[in-house]
């Protein structure tokens, strides 16, 4: 075997290195391009967190109120919550406390405003931003009487 043959060229082999180059550079380019076009629209702007809070239902039987009771997480303003009786925002009762913690309760009568829990609605305890750009359902319950 001829070690020498296996190192000599005969011209036709060709640098690749100067494309890979050009090609890293053009991605370079294209991802510096959307990543700086994402926040000149806009994509990139802040969100306002979702709270993080859990929430406990008491229904107390056949003729008895919904008790939602906030059980751990975050204080909310209360401005921020709404309590929805089958996508109805709930404005007559209130919630114990302002903020919204620990151990705060929303009653919701039987009979709110005639709409009584007994035809199976969902309750929902919905958080809602400041400017109202952000919402987040934060607690789900199904009444079956």
């Amino acid at each position: 075997m001829d070690f020498k043959k296996l190192f000599e060229t005969d011209g036709d082999e060709r640098a690749v290195s100067p494309v890979i180059g050009v090609i890293l550079m053009v991605a370079i380019t294209v991802i510096l391009a959307a990543v700086i076009g994402a926040f000149v629209i806009g994509i990139g702007d802040d969100q306002e967190a979702v709270p993080q809070a859990s929430f406990d239902f008491d229904d107390e039987g056949e003729d008895g109120d919904l008790t939602i009771t906030h059980s751990a997480g975050d204080s909310i303003d209360e401005s921020n919550l709404d309590v929805t009786n089958n996508g109805v925002e709930l404005t007559t009762p209130s919630w114990s406390s302002d903020p919204v913690s620990a151990g705060a309760t929303f009653e919701i009568p039987n009979d709110n405003d005639g709409d009584d829990l007994n035809d199976d609605p969902t309750i929902r305890v919905v958080w809602e931003s400041d400017s109202g750009g952000d919402s987040s359902v934060l607690a789900t319950y199904e009444v079956s009487r």
